[in-house]
């Protein structure tokens, strides 16, 4: 390199390296290829070209050495990117080795290229694949406490791995858990216990009629879930919770991903509500809501973009959006209306409506350990037909660790409706809506760095709210109108963040600004911060302890 001519610059000379082999410059020819799906360390051939008796030639292309025909040939030849005759290019070949890689099936993938004895300048493919375990098992267990509450969870993941000799993953997932009540005022949701299964089916492709093939750099999946869900609040109410999945999974590139269920059908039916239960109902409406029969089935779409990834960018963005659809097609076929005309399907009542959510995120560096990162949540749905609003599975709340930090979990809206029983010590916090809000933002920077690890402080403010599409008697102010903004819920806080490579623990503490509920004029709470104030402490900060970043 030579920067002597000046203006910022300079001439570069490139010569080839005097030992450079002949061969490697001519333009080299994709021979054989040989492909080992079931490679071990104790496997024969290796880096030599085996015996013919071992071979099975596949698509004229492909010579495949399994005497034991672990996996199916043309699964294993839609992943290599190389046909014999072409030439060899830099491309293809890390395309092949990604999509070995990806297939989650092999525990190594080896790769090597010889010197082809029958051709000049053409390289004979080896590919040695050692799969993984055809089965594992997995148990994870879990201690929880929050509050007055005390719980614990279990989860027992048994996977099948090449259940079909075409890489597909077959999971079993039995989990069961408890939570009691070991302190304050005992309330009829204080103590539960659950247990359910998940089976799922993941294919690496496509299974559609249609020759569709959104990208060859990448695998798509197509996936099947079927789950359980036995819910007992011992002293209020059994929900028994089915779903079934179907649809997609694929990436555009590197920073587009999409996900597209076609088919998503959740059940839920109450039983044995209890006598308490209602009665608690007359008082708190919002309870009937969590004991509702729900059938809602339809497609739904989401889409991902990312460039978080790329460090070199200042400004770095996150977006999530996507549609869920349920009952449109039956209800306008049936004529159906909530008021005068609801129908069922199978005996229940099925949920017609439209929803909408968007997530978007912003990141900008500020310097080299620090960050402005900022986030606003949109949530929209029209029910209509044989519904006035969302099943409750598929309502927006807000509030929690992960929301507004100066509110506990859905306890925020609808609107400005007072919250049920606030200020009560059976306080129910279940508030939610058909419309969502939020905006948040959060000033990130390191702290310390303590040799295990590294501590970081943030300094936040969170605003937003849930609102109803319908107006409900017993939650006036709830339902949206125009003066939306104006019932904005907002809280502000700090917090540590220990980031220990492996996780990172999360501490915030957080104070509520801007109370919705309260009268114009009267909503912005400031002027009553007291913290040498025991009583204004405990009904106002608010401590999270969450594991990663809230967004």
């Amino acid at each position: 390199m030579d920067s002597t001519i000046g203006n910022h610059k300079v001439n570069m000379y490139i010569t080839i390296k005097p030992e450079t082999t002949p061969e490697a410059k001519e333009p080299q020819k994709i021979g054989n290829i040989y492909i080992y799906p079931n490679y071990t360390l104790t496997s024969q051939g290796y880096n030599r070209r085996p015996n013919t008796d071992m071979l099975d030639l596949f698509d004229d292309n492909y010579y495949f050495i399994d005497r034991q025909n672990t996996f199916r040939k043309k699964v294993i030849a839609n992943h290599i990117f190389f046909k014999r005759g072409q030439l060899y290019n830099r491309g293809d070949h890390n395309r092949t080795i990604n999509h070995l890689v990806n297939l989650n099936a092999f525990k190594f993938v080896k790769n090597s290229f010889e010197p082809s004895p029958d051709e000049p300048n053409t390289l004979d493919v080896y590919y040695h694949l050692t799969p993984l375990p055809k089965k594992s098992l997995r148990l994870e267990l879990l201690a929880k406490t929050a509050s007055v509450y005390n719980g614990s969870e279990a989860n027992v993941t048994w996977s099948l791995r090449n259940a079909f000799r075409g890489a597909e993953t077959v999971t079993l997932n039995v989990f069961g858990g408890y939570e009691t009540q070991t302190g304050g005022n005992i309330n009829l949701n204080s103590s539960y216990y659950r247990y359910g299964a998940e089976l799922g089916i993941t294919w690496p492709r496509l299974l559609s009629p249609y020759n569709w093939a959104p990208t060859r750099r990448f695998i798509p999946k197509t996936y099947l879930k079927f789950g359980y869900e036995f819910l007992n609040r011992r002293s209020a109410y059994v929900l028994n919770s089915s779903s079934l999945k179907y649809g997609y999974v694929w990436k555009e590139n590197d920073q587009k991903q999409h996900d597209l269920t076609l088919a998503e059908i959740i059940y839920v039916q109450p039983r044995n509500i209890s006598e308490a239960y209602k009665a608690q109902m007359d008082t708190v409406p919002t309870l009937k809501r969590i004991v509702d029969p729900q059938f809602s089935f339809g497609p739904n779409y989401t889409f991902t973009f990312t460039n978080t990834m790329d460090e070199s960018l200042k400004h770095t963005f996150y977006f999530k959006g996507g549609t869920n659809l349920s009952g449109n097609v039956l209800g306008l076929l049936q004529g159906a209306n909530y008021d005068d005309n609801q129908k069922k399907l199978f005996g229940t009542v099925y949920s017609q409506f439209v929803k909408i959510e968007a997530d978007g995120r912003h990141y900008m560096k500020l310097g080299r350990y620090s960050q402005l990162a900022s986030r606003i949540m949109l949530g929209m749905s029209y029910s209509y037909g044989n519904s006035r609003s969302l099943p409750y599975l598929k309502q927006f709340y807000s509030g929690g660790p992960n929301g507004l930090r100066a509110f506990r979990a859905r306890a925020v809206g609808p609107g400005s409706a007072l919250p049920e029983n606030l200020g009560k010590d059976n306080f129910f916090a279940d508030q939610t809506g058909d419309y969502k809000l939020e905006l948040n933002t959060e000033y990130r920077a390191r702290l310390v760095d303590m040799g295990f690890g590294v501590l970081n402080w943030a300094a936040f403010i969170d605003a937003g709210n849930i609102w109803l599409q319908n107006t409900e008697e017993d939650k006036a102010g709830g339902k949206l109108s125009k003066d939306f903004l104006t019932e904005l819920a907002v809280g502000a806080g700090a917090g540590l963040r220990f980031d220990l490579t492996f996780l990172i623990l999360r501490t915030d503490f957080a104070i509520p600004l801007r109370l919705p509920y309260y009268p114009k004029g009267e909503r912005w709470v400031i002027k009553n911060i007291d913290f040498g104030s025991s009583s204004w402490r405990r009904d106002n900060l608010i401590f999270n302890l969450a594991i990663g970043y809230p967004f």
